[in-house]
């Protein structure tokens, strides 16, 4: 069963070597109780401990089944102690944080039996030793001498074949102590039981053989089994040598023998642990998320910072559209501008001079895009895929504002002021015009008027006497102010995409129905979101009177008063073709001619033919989730509209006179005054061709892309001319505008800048809530030093209680991320109610759940490596000395 050869067992003390056996031989049989009596330091326990796997021998060999344990690895070792080894202390040496049954359970979970059939032997092993009623306390809830019944059924339950006693009833009283060895006298009627004891009265008792140890050495045997000599030993541990070598199986142990402690087993003894100690484990989670917190609100703000540029390029998209245009600003040569360094300066011309750098120079060269649109150009472009955009709309360039004319009232005028509006620029002995209250005037002409009437009113206010106070000069300068305002101002009115799907999906009809794509007569109309509209936009399209305007001056906006949709859309405007507004002018130049501004009887050249009215059939306004949408504020007209405005230019006598008799770029055109001033008070102006809509070719190319991974499609399409179909035509290139990707790479670029930044340095807290757990860690490990102990002597291996540990610390992570991630999303609310008071914008911080899930990675992964070495540290421990730490 059991033989020990010429055992010995040296241990090194401070540089000497002291032997503990000196040379022992001893052989067992299967069923037989051995008690090994000897003084303190005789080395009973060395032997004990080396019989049990827990110590190795320096010499001599341990056979085991009649095979030699020389070649017995770490793993050959644990599972002889799970399975053929059952061990019971002195001191009982059980997990406190675990149940009676628990401790039981540990050898089989240890050799990997299921929990039922776990359960089930380990309440019968507990039923032997009669306690059937303790299975649920705690170790510190029993007797000492039901601690030591437990420590035998531990020992029992994996059906060992050796069970080793290490004085069990050292600590026990006299009857107590009875008990037990009754116990393990009947349990030795099954198998070998070897105990160490200093009671040689009990050993005489209940003993079937007695061993007496001294100095290392065996002195005495009651009953004395044979030995195989040497000779019959060394044939036998050659014959293994033999079957290693040619690859047979050693039989050590049975081949379904194993002893291991899955991750699952270590977790749940380590949550019991951390369970034990409730109050230290809350404290040392909460300290490690202080930088899962500190990490994770700075992700929050940053993740809604871009989850709210995201909405926001989602509707820019829409008002940010891919153009191409005739002449346009090369946006990335200007941010490589403004962020080069630019040229190295040689210091020797720093001396009484400055030197020029050509700022314009670089505009001109770098800086200005010039495209040349060809038919070329636009066969490429209508062979994109149009599932990838809602619209591509060209334009030519058409000052549409010329043809279209609204009815229009300006008010009587005292004083200069009257002059400049009612009498316009007339010469000397030009006949005195009656002041006009009610005429016709085209948009173009209705900017002009509120131009003139604001630097009218300016001229009044400058004409105040010294003696007034700086009142007057103040309105002088403001209406100066808003005469530049007005007469630079964009046009009101403009073509809307063709897609009325894609127009309504951002925007909800207020008013009306919107008009289809082949309405040549029907306006819309756009207000903003909060409903309104601007003063300057009403005026500019003449919705509103000049008093009205006037009465808006200076007024506290929430006094003013609403105007209704009936009073809008009962306004209608008048379209007047080319051939009606441009007018060939009664001079011997055959070339010259005039544009109508007014329509107005009885004045020359101011009659006009021809006209369509035009009415508001739409209001729209844009749906509350849209902030940017693709129209603006203002009149919007429909593709059919903007068909028939180009169809009539294009046949018009002025533009077809400008192709066949003029070669410059622009023709000068008299216009009259939007006062309607008789003929000898003309204005002139230079009229290109594309403003009176005959170009052939668009000037600006605009698409809108369904979504960013449509318009990474259409800007691969046009990518493709420039790179492939023209890429030897330097002159054949064009180059478009993202503006949408310019401003936000930019803007995420910051963002991201200041977050890499705000995440480095809270990240500093993390590696020191790390370092802390480590540290606690590595106290767990000097706390647990006996647990650790115990388990090796059941069979555990190093990486079981390296896994220990390892599942500690996984705990722990686990717990300070889930906190961490809890407390962020706790402190989102208040941050998100203050960010919404001072921002408007209701959920800047908000963590995604995939960044939360990474916080919790984090921080498990940060608790585990900070745990490695304490883990290490107790896989390392010598499971003698473990089992002796109190």
């Amino acid at each position: 069963m059991l033989k020990l050869v010429n055992v010995k067992k040296d241990y090194q003390l401070a540089g000497s070597v002291v032997p503990a056996l000196k040379g022992v031989s001893l052989c067992f049989r299967a069923n037989e109780f051995v008690s090994i009596l000897g003084a303190s330091g005789c080395g009973k326990t060395t032997l004990l401990n080396i019989i049990g796997g827990l110590d190795h021998y320096t010499s001599g060999d341990l056979i085991i089944g009649g095979i030699s344990t020389k070649d017995y690895t770490d793993r050959d070792w644990d599972v002889y102690r799970n399975h053929r080894i059952g061990f019971v202390f002195q001191s009982y040496n059980l997990i406190p944080h675990q149940t009676v049954l628990g401790n039981v359970e540990l050898a089989l979970t240890i050799a990997g039996l299921g929990k039922e059939e776990r359960r089930k032997r380990a309440k019968e092993a507990l039923e032997k030793v009669g306690l059937a009623d303790e299975l649920n306390k705690r170790p510190n809830q029993l007797s000492g001498g039901q601690m030591q019944r437990v420590a035998i059924a531990r020992a029992l339950v994996n059906n060992p074949e050796i069970l080793l006693a290490d004085e069990p009833t050292g600590a026990l009283d006299s009857t107590t102590s009875i008990q037990i060895m009754e116990l393990i006298r009947e349990i030795a009627g099954e198998r070998l039981v070897i105990m160490v004891t200093h009671n040689p009265e009990l050993a005489e008792q209940y003993s079937s053989r007695i061993v007496r140890l001294s100095d290392g050495l065996v002195v005495s045997d009651s009953n004395p089994h044979e030995i195989a000599d040497a000779t019959v030993l060394e044939e036998t541990s050659q014959e293994q040598t033999k079957a290693k070598a040619k690859g047979k199986k050693k039989d050590k142990t049975d081949v379904k023998e194993k002893a291991s402690m899955s991750f699952g087993t270590a977790l749940t003894l380590s949550g019991r642990n951390l369970y034990a100690k409730k109050a230290r484990t809350t404290v040392t989670s909460i300290a490690g998320s202080i930088g899962i917190v500190g990490v994770s609100l700075v992700l929050a703000l940053s993740g809604g910072f871009n989850a709210y540029i995201a909405k926001t390029e989602k509707d820019m998209l829409s008002a940010y559209p891919l153009t191409v245009q005739e002449r346009t600003m090369s946006f990335s040569s200007i941010m490589e501008s403004m962020t080069s360094l630019g040229n190295k300066v040689d210091l020797d011309r720093l001396d009484d001079r400055i030197y020029v750098d050509s700022y314009l120079s670089k505009l001109a060269n770098g800086m200005m895009s010039f495209n040349t649109i060809t038919q070329e150009y636009l066969d490429h472009l209508e062979t994109l895929d149009k599932n990838s955009y809602y619209a591509m709309q060209y334009s030519y360039g058409g000052t549409v504002s010329n043809n279209i004319f609204k009815e229009f009232a300006i008010p009587s005028m005292s004083g200069s002021g009257a002059s400049a509006v009612a009498g316009g620029a007339q010469g000397s002995g030009a006949p005195t015009m009656p002041t006009i209250t009610k005429t016709e005037l085209s948009l173009t002409a209705i900017q002009d008027a509120y131009s003139a009437m604001s630097q009218a009113m300016g001229n009044q206010g400058g004409d105040s006497s010294d003696g007034e106070d700086s009142e007057s000069s103040s309105s002088s300068e403001n209406y100066d102010s808003i005469s530049r305002i007005i007469s630079t101002m964009q046009e009101s009115i403009y073509e809307m995409p063709d897609s009325p799907e894609y127009i309504l999906s951002q925007y909800d009809e207020v008013y009306g129905k919107l008009p289809a794509s082949d309405s040549t007569d029907q306006l819309t109309l756009i207000i903003n979101k909060d409903g309104s509209m601007t003063d300057v936009i009403l005026a500019q399209l003449g919705l509103i009177t000049m008093e009205e305007f006037m009465g808006y001056l200076g007024t506290d906006s929430s006094a003013l008063e609403e105007i209704t949709f009936e009073k809008l859309v009962s306004q209608t405007f008048t379209y007047y073709p080319n051939n009606s507004v441009y007018q060939k002018y009664p001079t011997a130049d055959s070339a010259t001619w005039k544009r109508a501004s007014l329509s107005l009887e009885g004045l020359p050249y101011g009659q006009l033919s021809n006209g369509k009215t035009l009415t508001i059939a739409c209001i729209l306004r844009a749906k509350d989730d849209v902030t940017y949408g693709s129209l603006s504020s203002g009149l919007a007209y429909t593709k059919g509209f903007a068909d028939l405005y180009r169809a009539d230019s294009m046949a018009s006598d002025f533009v077809k006179a400008y192709n066949t008799t003029s070669a410059d770029a622009e023709m000068t055109v008299y216009h009259d005054d939007y006062s309607g001033s008789t003929s000898n008070m003309m204005l002139t102006q230079k009229v290109s061709l594309r403003q009176a809509g005959g170009a052939e070719m668009p000037n600006t190319i605009k698409i809108y892309a369904k979504d960013f991974d449509n318009k990474d499609i259409i800007t691969a399409h046009l990518d493709k001319w420039n790179d492939e179909i023209k890429a030897n035509d330097e002159s054949a290139k064009i180059e478009y505008t993202d503006t949408l990707a310019i401003l936000m790479t930019l803007v995420r670029s910051m963002l991201d800048a200041v977050t890499y930044v705000l995440v480095a340095f809270t990240a500093i807290s993390l590696v020191v809530s790390s370092v802390m757990i480590g540290v606690i860690t590595y106290v767990s490990v000097v706390e647990r030093t006996k647990e650790i102990g115990v388990l090796r002597s059941l069979g555990a291996r190093k990486s079981d209680i390296r896994n220990l540990f390892n599942a500690e610390t996984f705990i722990i992570g686990l717990l300070s991320g889930v906190f961490g991630v809890g407390v962020t999303y706790l402190l989102s609310l208040p941050i998100n109610a203050i960010l919404d008071s001072l921002t408007g914008i209701a959920t800047l911080a908000a963590l995604p759940w995939w960044q939360a899930i990474i916080m919790v990675v984090i921080s498990v992964v940060l608790t585990l490596v900070s745990g490695l070495i304490p883990a290490q540290s107790a896989a390392k421990k010598d499971p003698v000395i473990a089992l002796r730490t109190e």
